[in-house]
């Protein structure tokens, strides 16, 4: 694949355009969101300049700019004078921001290297908010995202970027796009009874409820809707399954997956390299960045577990302490997703693990840092087990990234043992994924019904993911399960249509 791929983000990010708050745009590094910025100036370029003119020509105005953080040069103008950007801008506009008599789009690119911005950027904001529109964007949340809240608390809008996540690949390479939980999201908001009359919009939807028949129709809707998927994924089967293979193996940053495929394991490592060296680097000058580097490889084999920081402390022989700030450096770095437990209304701790369990965002750097060196060696049940729960929350976070409110994700286990994977909640329903499947249909039973009973929703969702690279199957199996209280279904899901 060459040349720039649709991101299933970039919408939203289109959509920001017409907000009055401050659009800034975040996630990992070589991520895309500097090619995502371009496109959305391309658009103010084409959709917001011009101008009709009362004879019926057109006019095209300059009313966008573009100020790359990366250029030394401009870094030094604005050390000498904050104001640079402003003064450039007025230069070419002719007069003044707060005289502008059209909105003005000012685009900032690795705002993390000047975070003084923060403060004029506020300034302009409170100014004239409803004609100047800025878009940022910055590759760490370190200090960045705390910055914004205290400096622009009330004035920003935070999107993130992610990897490509297999639906945005295999759309590349076919026509077929899938977005499964967009989709099931879609009918669950659709069937939320807010038809309530009346000129108040908040009472309103205070006094809206779901629909008491909500969950047959949910039922029905997947009774539909996984025949049409099947048929559409069987006409490309091959396509779809190779494109699984290749986004759980080398992952999804941009420059990876355009490259040759021969080249792609060398530029994770020089990617690995990179990070520790520029992004860590950046942001912990004293850290050791050697012994950072081994507790990489440490965390990435307890990657999809809950976490056992002792064991990661002896081997690679750094404090308790010290590794909970190196968790919350690859946090907020976005190379990592902590995961905490989900509990039910009003349960102690005590009764569930309190342990987190931590997810290497993107599969190509879980599998370099995990010495898994080859496709065959990855397809290893005990190896794919670990990769799959990084592959399914990174295209949880990538679609919950399009949402205006974005569900929490949490794991669910208790001290017996009994564990599901991912966990979150839309509308009146808890979704459920196992990814390893117990294989005692007494054990399975048990961990559903001990699950069930701690959902703090009425609908409950099981997922199971599964997946043959070899015979390509496209199988699913959708099954109501009989519970006095609640109502449950199970889905036997391919990976081939999760996206």
């Amino acid at each position: 694949m060459k040349g720039y791929l649709e991101r299933a983000i970039h919408e939203k990010i289109i959509e920001s355009l017409e907000s009055n708050l401050v659009t800034m745009i975040i996630g990992p590094r070589q991520v895309g969101k500097s090619t995502l910025m371009n496109m959305a100036q391309e658009f103010v370029k084409k959709e917001k300049q011009v101008d009709a003119k009362d004879d019926g020509t057109f006019q095209v105005s300059q009313n966008s700019f573009f100020y790359v953080l990366d250029d030394i040069q401009l870094r030094g103008y604005l050390k000498k004078d904050i104001r640079y950007i402003q003064k450039d801008v007025e230069l070419s506009l002719g007069n003044s921001l707060e005289k502008s008599s059209k909105k003005v789009f000012i685009f900032i690119d690795e705002v993390q290297k000047m975070p003084q911005l923060f403060d004029w950027v506020k300034q302009i904001f409170d100014q004239n908010s409803n004609n100047i529109k800025f878009i940022l964007t910055g590759s760490s949340s370190i200090g960045i995202t705390n910055m914004a809240a205290e400096t622009l608390a009330g004035r920003v809008e935070h999107i993130t970027v992610y990897p490509f996540v297999y639906s945005e690949l295999l759309a590349a390479k076919t026509s077929q796009k899938i977005n499964f939980f967009g989709d099931l999201f879609e009918h669950i908001d659709e069937h939320f009874d807010s038809t309530v009359t009346g000129d108040d919009a908040i009472l309103a939807q205070l006094q809206g409820k779901p629909k008491t028949d909500t969950f047959e129709k949910f039922v029905a809707f997947l009774n539909e809707y996984f025949p049409q998927k099947h048929s559409a994924l069987k006409m490309v089967a091959k396509e779809a399954t190779a494109t699984v293979v290749e986004n759980l193996f080398y992952g999804g940053l941009p420059r990876i997956i355009t490259s040759p495929i021969e080249d792609r394991m060398k530029m994770i490592k020089s990617y690995i390299s990179v990070y520790l060296e520029k992004e860590i680097g950046a942001v912990a000058r004293n850290l050791d960045l050697e012994l950072f580097g081994l507790s990489l490889q440490s965390f990435a084999q307890q990657n999809g577990e809950t976490l056992n920081i002792n064991q990661v402390s002896k081997e690679v022989g750094i404090s308790r302490p010290s590794l909970y700030k190196y968790l919350d450096l690859l946090e907020n770095t976005y190379l990592i997703k902590k995961v905490y437990p989900y509990l039910r209304k009003g349960e102690a701790q005590e009764e569930t693990t309190k342990s987190i369990m931590l997810y290497y965002l993107d599969t190509g750097v879980l599998n370099n840092l995990s010495y898994v060196t080859s496709i065959q060696e990855m397809i290893r049940p005990d190896t794919f087990s670990k990769i799959i729960g990084s592959w399914l929350l990174g295209t949880l976070l990538a679609y919950f990234s399009s949402l205006d409110s974005v569900p929490q994700v949490y794991y669910w286990q208790d001290y017996a043992g009994h564990r599901v994977d991912l966990v979150f909640e839309r509308g009146d329903y808890v979704f459920g994924t196992i990814i390893n499947k117990p294989k005692d249909p007494r054990r399975l039973r048990a961990t559903i019904d001990k699950f069930v009973e701690t959902a703090n929703r009425d609908n409950v969702v099981i997922l199971f993911p599964t997946f043959d690279a070899v015979s390509m199957s496209l199988e699913y199996k959708v099954t109501p399960i009989e519970h006095p209280t609640k109502k449950v279904i199970s889905i036997e899901v391919p990976l081939q249509f999760l996206g």
